[in-house]
């Protein structure tokens, strides 16, 4: 292993990143600027932030680990993040776009006519924040712990890089950085997959499978079951439809279409993508006998020579900075403009809006440091992240979006219910089945319920309510 060409190759891309965050402060001349890209984006540009926000260390070393455990079904997340971008353009772009708001809360208030409702959002998806962000940090703590170098200092690395850039520029800095991460992720992933595959890969598996190393039913992607693939597909569909980066996204194009071919292509690249990774975990088991999320650095740095594994594990990184440098922007923007601007000083200098954005930028890197040391597995720390979010925000925005009857009592009953239902399993005080679903449908009845006897409820319409 040649851990001096890794970290030359690490500290190259690094250099590249803050580059690009340093050009792209054109872009951020104000706040609203920082948050919307100023409406700059073509397809190219929201491709490269769908795909690399989505193809984080759960969908690369997550998948890799799934694979090497179950084989070919490692591919339904991957999967599932693909279909997220599809729905998403079909179901929201249009409506999105038409109304214009930065971020959701600003679509819940003129949705509800209320602020309350905006309020456990923010809280709900400052929780769901940090999940995420944790689950990236336990990638790049593996990552360098792979190498024989301390974890939480290469993770502590990683985190203020992206601080850097992300700071300089906001959202376009993201975007633009996520472009040159999404290109090296893929690149670099095909390049292993025919590297195995040169070396007899295929047969490697099929032996495994043969000698009973591995399950006999390896190669079949729906071993799990369908339960498995709806409660997983539907809560990343939905997480995806609420994000406070899907909202800032969609805002940010230069048009409506092209939000929407950006959006159509991102579904297409992460659903062929995502059996890379799979791929990789499953040769990483039949060869090696491992299982769980070092697999794919072992496969990195024992089946792939040094240049290729430096490549490779470049990739990971620019997956988990390509995940939490929107989330940063979107994060600082809901606590600035939605907390700090809607609640308490509703005309805060742009200097505040500077030196808040820090501020909230660091706030979440160090809880989220914290959090990641509770967590073993990153696919279930996302799928607890994403029930929690979706329970607490999926219908009061989807359905403010479809049914005009949903009143401001019902979105508010509808999100603290489903606050309270996860908040009850997640410690363990209830036990629900299909717990990452559960919660967000008892949401939507507590809606239902609530709206249809909510006979005071005067409604504020939306073009998509309408």
């Amino acid at each position: 292993m040649n851990t001096t060409l890794i970290l030359v190759v690490l500290a190259a891309y690094f250099v590249v990143m803050i580059g690009i965050g340093w050009y792209g402060r054109k872009y951020a001349k104000d706040f609203d600027s920082f948050a919307s890209a100023g409406k700059s984006c073509g397809a190219i540009m929201l491709i490269g932030t769908c795909v690399g926000s989505q193809i984080g260390n759960g969908f690369v070393v997550g998948g890799a680990g799934d694979g090497a455990a179950f084989g070919l079904s490692g591919a339904v997340y991957g999967i599932a993040c693909g279909l997220s971008y599809l729905a998403s353009a079909v179901i929201l772009n249009k409506r999105v776009y038409a109304k214009g708001f930065i971020t959701l809360p600003e679509f819940l208030h003129d949705r509800y006519g209320d602020r309350a409702t905006s309020l456990v959002f923010c809280i709900a998806y400052s929780f769901s924040s940090i999940g995420v962000i944790a689950a990236q940090i336990m990638a790049g703590s593996a990552l360098f712990e792979a190498f024989g170098l301390n974890g939480t200092i290469g993770a502590i690395v990683i985190t203020l890089v992206v601080l850097a850039y992300s700071s300089l520029s906001g959202l376009w800095g993201s975007f633009a950085t996520s472009v040159v991460q999404v290109a090296v992720i893929i690149v670099a992933l095909m390049a292993t997959f025919f590297i195995i595959v040169g070396q007899g890969g295929f047969t490697i598996i099929n032996d495994a499978i043969a000698s009973g190393a591995v399950p006999s039913d390896y190669w079949n992607i729906g071993n799990r079951g369908l339960s498995y693939f709806l409660t997983l597909t539907i809560p990343v569909c939905l997480q995806c439809m609420i994000d406070q980066c899907n909202i800032q996204r969609i805002n940010s194009a230069k048009s409506e279409k092209s939000a929407f071919r950006g959006y159509v292509w991102s579904f297409v690249i992460c659903v062929f993508v995502a059996f890379m990774p799979t791929f990789i975990g499953m040769y990483g088991a039949a060869r090696y006998g491992i299982t769980g999320n070092s697999v794919f650095f072992t496969v990195a740095l024992e089946a792939l020579s040094p240049l290729a594994s430096a490549m490779l594990i470049a990739a990971v990184v620019a997956a988990i900075m390509s995940t939490i440098d929107s989330l940063f922007v979107a994060f600082s923007t809901v606590l600035l403009k939605n907390v700090y601007q809607g609640f308490i000083n509703p005309n805060p200098s742009e200097k505040f809006f500077k030196i808040g954005d820090k501020v909230c930028s660091i706030g979440i890197a160090v809880v989220a440091l914290l959090v990641s040391l509770q967590f073993t597995s990153i696919i279930s720390l996302l799928n607890s992240v994403y029930a929690f979010i979706c329970a607490c925000a999926a219908t009061p925005f989807l359905g403010g979006l479809f049914w005009k009857r949903g009143t401001s009592k019902g979105a508010l009953a509808s999100a603290l219910v489903g606050f309270v239902v996860v908040l009850l399993h997640l410690t363990g005080i209830i036990s629900l089945p299909l717990a990452d679903l559960t919660p967000t449908l008892i949401a939507a009845v507590a809606y239902v319920i609530v709206s249809l006897c909510d006979k005071s409820g005067a409604e504020v319409q939306t073009d998509g309510a309408k």
